[in-house]
């Protein structure tokens, strides 16, 4: 059965849960057949994928393939909302810039309910500026956090020019859902902040998002880390969760294992750039990841990733081949 509130799934339960996953050549016949052909090489394909969960009010989370960076897509019946607008910083995937707007023009993007900003760092919010300039954005979140980059800089100074609204959103905070039946909860970071000597801490300071749609719980954790989770854990937040978009990219710095035991995630999402400089994701993550869900997506192997749920049930589509074995396998080449 699905999770409930402020309970935590039995593991009878957990195993009744119904996953429904698309796999190998069944994605690339339904893309085509469904929605005409699909581009299924590089970066951010332009045709929609098609979510195995019918069900006209379903929900969706749309974990954008732009190489090393983040971009994920909420969406529920016709209305959007957008969590970071990375931009990857590797000169070898440049044609990764133009993904999110792909991805948005294919869904036929014209309004976003709001931009959520995790954190500071520039695979996170290098689109944006650009993201305000091309679609009607409502509001703009951020963690508050004072950064020196001339990248955020620069956007805070269009978000005022341009009198965007801007909220600042810390634990204990709920964000006014655009979506009938979905809430969506701030479990971090902390009112005063996680300190890395006398200054915040940019990654571990990253807003932790829980969005529940009915009784189906995903939880998006931007790059945090250690001390972030910890804090969650030691805030007696509830956190058990059927998916989770992991953090830092699948670096060993985030997802300890006492996190994923609170989580207990039936599905695990990561958002990483293949061939990346950074080794990620890291031996030491898959091989916890692995102790909890056979169930793994990366976007530098699956592309696009999509999980739909209508409250209950939920699916996951990818933009190419899923192949499972190869999920195990670390930035470094060392399998699981």
């Amino acid at each position: 059965m699905a999770k409930r509130s402020g309970r935590k799934r039995s593991s009878s339960a957990s195993a009744q849960k119904k996953i429904i996953s698309l796999i190998a050549g069944l994605l690339v016949i339904a893309a085509v057949v469904i929605f005409g052909g699909a581009e299924l090489g590089g970066f951010g394909g332009s045709t929609p994928l098609a979510p195995l969960i019918t069900d006209e009010h379903a929900f969706s989370m749309h974990v954008i393939d732009i190489g090393q960076g983040d971009a994920i897509l909420l969406s529920k019946d016709g209305t959007y909302a957008l969590v970071d607008a990375g931009e990857t910083m590797s000169p070898s995937a440049r044609e990764a810039r133009s993904a999110i707007f792909a991805y948005l023009d294919s869904l036929g993007v014209k309004k976003l309910e709001f931009l959520l900003l995790t954190h500071q760092d520039y695979d996170h919010i290098g689109s944006a500026k650009d993201i305000l300039a091309t679609y009607d954005v409502g509001v703009v979140y951020d963690n508050g956090v004072e950064h020196t980059s001339a990248t955020y800089e620069n956007l805070l100074q269009y978000i005022s020019d341009k009198k965007i609204c801007y909220t600042i959103v810390r634990e204990g905070d709920q964000i006014t859902s655009p979506w009938n039946g979905v809430t969506i909860e701030i479990l971090s970071p902390p009112q005063d902040l996680i300190m890395a000597g006398s200054s915040p801490d940019i990654n571990e300071n990253s807003i932790v998002l829980d969005v529940t749609y009915k009784t189906v719980s995903f939880i998006l954790t931007g790059d945090a880390g250690k001390k972030a989770e910890a804090y969650i854990l030691s805030a007696g937040k509830t956190v058990d969760a059927e998916i989770l978009k992991a953090g830092h990219h699948g670096s060993s710095t985030a997802s300890t294992d006492a996190f994923l035991k609170a989580v207990s995630p039936n599905v695990i999402v990561m958002s990483l750039g293949a061939g990346n400089d950074y080794g990620h994701p890291h031996f030491e993550t898959l091989t916890r990841f692995a102790k909890y869900t056979d169930h793994i997506y990366r976007t530098d192997l699956d592309g696009d990733v999509v999980v739909t749920t209508d409250g209950s049930a939920y699916s996951v589509v990818t933009r190419n081949e899923h192949v499972k074995e190869n999920m195990l396998v670390s930035g470094n080449g060392v399998r699981v």
